[in-house]
């Protein structure tokens, strides 16, 4: 009987990536043998399977509509400077919503396991363009190291006439205990949408000190994420569009 692999023959008539098992498509994409166009399809398809289990990371407002071009790794006692703000930020306001939200970001911030990432992205939603940042915070589920709570703020600046002013435009908060999420539930906890402007200016205070970091931090090397998975990635990749003004140069 042949090997499976000699029987993919992934060309663009060959089963769809989506009706694999999980093991043939890791197996294909650990091999690194095929030519980039089918990995990127094995890549993506895996990346839904994942998706659908919970499984990682990513959640779905960390990846449709975005373009992720950087990647930072936090580091979390020594980034108290830059983190410490931000949890301020997120915890008073979140304590202004529902109590269920605040209690759960207040403890997954407080837990001695927390693991954060800034990722830095375009954005491209209801006909707007953005540039700007998720503060992207997580745990492993005790019992389950697969699975992760989960809590992001996202900043963003709009792009106008090409360019963006470094103006804070708009945030949002996603709150995603495993607990919820598992059954597909997920919270977008906060927008700013309707706010008056002196109300993003704590949130527009973050931005910049998250775009200082990024510059201090972009040439370093012990700073930057990346695995060779995100080649691969639909999300991942050089950016869309480089706006005039651009914060991340």
């Amino acid at each position: 009987m042949p090997a499976i692999a000699e029987t993919l023959h992934l060309d663009e008539n060959s089963i769809r990536p989506e009706e694999l098992s999980t093991s043939t498509l890791m197996r294909e994409l650990n091999l690194q043998a095929k030519p980039a166009w089918v990995l990127r399809k094995l890549m993506n398809a895996l990346e839904g399977k994942r998706q659908a289990k919970g499984l990682g990371w990513s959640r779905l407002w960390n990846k449709n509509g975005l373009n992720i071009f950087r990647s930072h790794v936090h580091h979390i006692a020594e980034d108290e400077d830059l983190l410490g703000p931000v949890k301020l930020f997120v915890a008073s306001a979140l304590s202004k919503e529902t109590e269920v939200y605040w209690q759960f970001a207040s403890d997954l911030l407080s837990d001695p396991t927390l693991m954060a990432f800034t990722f830095y992205h375009n954005y491209q939603a209801e006909g707007f363009q953005y540039e700007g940042l998720t503060v992207s915070f997580g745990r492993r589920v005790p019992g389950d190291p697969t699975k992760r709570d989960r809590l992001d703020l996202i900043l963003e600046d709009r792009r106008m006439d090409g360019r963006v002013d470094g103006q804070l435009d708009q945030f949002r908060i996603f709150v995603c205990p495993w607990a919820e999420y598992q059954n597909g539930r997920r919270h977008l906890a906060l927008t700013s949408e309707g706010m008056a402007s002196d109300a993003l200016k704590p949130a527009q205070e973050l931005y910049w000190d998250c775009v200082r970091k990024h510059n201090q931090w972009k040439e370093s090397e012990g700073r930057q994420w990346s695995h060779w998975s995100q080649r691969y990635i639909d999300y991942f990749g050089p950016r869309s569009f480089i706006p005039g003004g651009t914060s991340f140069n």
